[in-house]
């Protein structure tokens, strides 16, 4: 039997920030147990290798939700990253915090310390910026970050038509203003994918253990606290201190129910002995769901789909092995726009512009005739199975909807992927809200810097007019923003120090911790989370409260 002071489940975004922060303490032991490999693999390193990640069930745990009514009965394909580093193996590398308000909503829902203030400290203590070198930005930490890379004709003739509708050009998203258009900041450094792993965890110190695939079962508890978990194999590893879950939003209810923690007439149901019932377990799923507006264009040479021929692939690579350089060595995602519908300080949406169509739900398409230059190369770049084309894709991320969902056990078996339920458009505020996002979209698109690029939408959008048909394109084609959050919450599963209500001796520490969804990625504030999890678990002092007052 393994026994250490701190045992993490899940070696995700938070999970290896947390440990490289607790194994600072050279007095302490740290495990990390996580059922993936260890997330170094040339794909994951490479920015433009998403598609050999994304649906590889070595890499991603391939999650389905149940069918949607929201969705005309569609299942949504999530992927979650399965390595060290978590999601952050598959995300799209963007840089992006909540607004100050979201974490000022955390503290005045009775969570102290997490106002924005007190965690802008934590965000720049992670913050390693390449080129932003004012008080809201880290420059000396382990997440490095630097302007988005594949920025090109198409991107700038975006930003020209916004502003000709009206937006503003703001120079930092992760500043003082977020509504507006910008070319966003990547947690890219020097060709090289910012994974958690690969930011925290380059040179892991020797009081810090990685137990890589090695899938979690159960926690075990003696009472009502938590001493360790056991592992599929039978294995124990023992927790002097305390077990600190970060398995995400779907892994970590997952594991907390199957542990007897959770709502007791569910845990009951599949036999599962309570141990601490709490209702809010599994509850409160938030997302952001993506509607994708589609833009035919006859500019291959402006899009990103030219990448997926094969000589264009093969040299793209060769670029990226030789020195990091070129395309290969940037996310595709380089700007965003954020639209407010009533208050600048809390946009509704936000917009990501991508010179490119594509179709990430992996049961689509699965079929498609696909040239032979471009069977292999589409790889590269292609989330899914559809061939990407050029034009422009809009997909439009409902940032604060009010529809909340859950994830429940499928059974008691470990090994069956939970029952996840986002309940997209449960609430028609949402519908209502991305259809004043479609209208404005529009109108952008209909400025000549970007209209004369594009030779219109194409799609269920190409003959969606009115409301009702408005409506029926957005049930039609609306994804996941794959920003899930919120099912174990602070406040109700949690204490604002992450622990446990009812379970000594145990924590969480991820996106399901958080108490209400953000206006923004998650990624950032994920290692945020974990950066100050870390102070509160060895008694440090927090960092003191800090907002800049100057301009950035």
């Amino acid at each position: 039997m393994s026994v250490y002071d701190y045992v993490i489940a899940g070696g995700g975004s938070a999970g290896c920030a947390l440990a490289a922060r607790l194994a600072e303490d050279p007095d302490v032991s740290v495990c990390v147990v996580e059922a993936g490999g260890k997330g170094r693999d040339l794909f994951i390193r490479m920015p433009a290798g998403n598609g050999f990640v994304f649906g590889n069930p070595r890499l991603d745990w391939g999650y389905h939700s149940v069918p949607q009514p929201g969705l005309n009965g569609r299942r949504i394909y999530y992927p979650r990253g399965k390595a060290l580093g978590g999601s952050s193996i598959v995300n799209g590398m963007i840089y992006m915090r909540g607004v100050a308000a979201d974490y000022d909503m955390w503290r005045q829902a009775g969570l102290p310390g997490w106002s924005y203030a007190e965690v802008l400290p934590y965000f720049r203590r992670s913050e390693g910026a390449r080129d932003r070198l004012d008080a809201w930005h880290g420059q000396d930490g382990p997440l490095k970050t630097e302007p988005a890379r594949n920025f090109g004709e198409m991107e700038r003739a975006f930003i020209a038509a916004a502003k000709a509708a009206g937006h503003r050009e703001i120079a930092d998203f992760n500043g003082p203003e977020r509504t507006g258009v910008a070319r966003n900041d990547s947690t890219v450094s020097k060709g090289v994918r910012q994974s958690s792993a690969i930011a925290y965890l380059a040179n892991p110190p020797p009081n810090l253990t990685l137990r890589t695939d090695c899938q979690i079962a159960r926690i075990v508890l003696d009472g009502t606290r938590a001493t360790g978990v056991e592992t599929l194999d039978g294995q124990t590893i023992r927790a002097r201190r305390e077990v600190i879950v970060c398995q995400g939003s779907f892994g970590t209810p997952h594991l907390l129910m199957l542990s007897g923690i959770g709502p007791a007439d569910h845990l009951t149901q599949h036999g599962i002995q309570v141990l601490a019932d709490l209702p809010s377990v599994g509850a409160n799923l938030s997302d952001h769901p993506d509607v994708p507006m589609q833009y035919g264009s006859d500019r291959m040479d402006l899009s990103h789909a030219r990448y997926q021929r094969l000589d264009h692939a093969a040299r793209l690579m060769g670029k990226w092995l030789l020195n990091g350089s070129g395309p290969g060595g940037g996310a595709f995602f380089s700007t965003i726009l954020f639209h407010a519908l009533d208050d600048p300080a809390l946009p509704e949406l936000e917009v990501f512009m991508t010179p490119m169509v594509v179709e990430e739900n992996l049961g689509n398409g699965a079929g498609e005739q696909v040239p032979l230059l471009q069977r292999l190369g589409r790889k590269l770049l292609v989330r899914g199975r559809k061939m990407a084309r050029p034009g422009v894709q809009l997909d439009i991320n409902l940032e604060r909807p009010r529809s909340t969902g859950t994830v429940r056990l499928a059974s008691a078996d470990p090994r069956a992927h939970p029952l996840i339920d986002p309940n997209y458009f449960a609430d028609p505020q949402d519908i209502d809200h991305l259809r004043r996002g479609v209208h404005a979209m529009r109108e952008i698109m209909a400025q000549d810097p970007i209209a004369k690029l594009v030779t219109g939408e194409i799609g269920p959008w190409k003959d969606a007019h009115s409301d009702d048909e408005i409506t029926q394109a957005i049930r039609e084609t609306a994804y996941t923003g794959h920003h899930p959050a919120c099912t174990a919450r602070m406040g109700d599963v949690l204490d604002a120090e992450l622990r446990v209500h009812g379970v000594q001796g145990l924590r969480v520490c991820d996106a399901s911790a958080m108490p209400m969804q953000i206006t923004g990625n998650l990624y950032a504030t994920v290692v945020m989370m974990a950066e100050k999890a870390a102070d509160m678990i060895l008694g440090r002092p927090p960092l003191p409260p800090e907002y800049p007052t100057e301009p950035s």
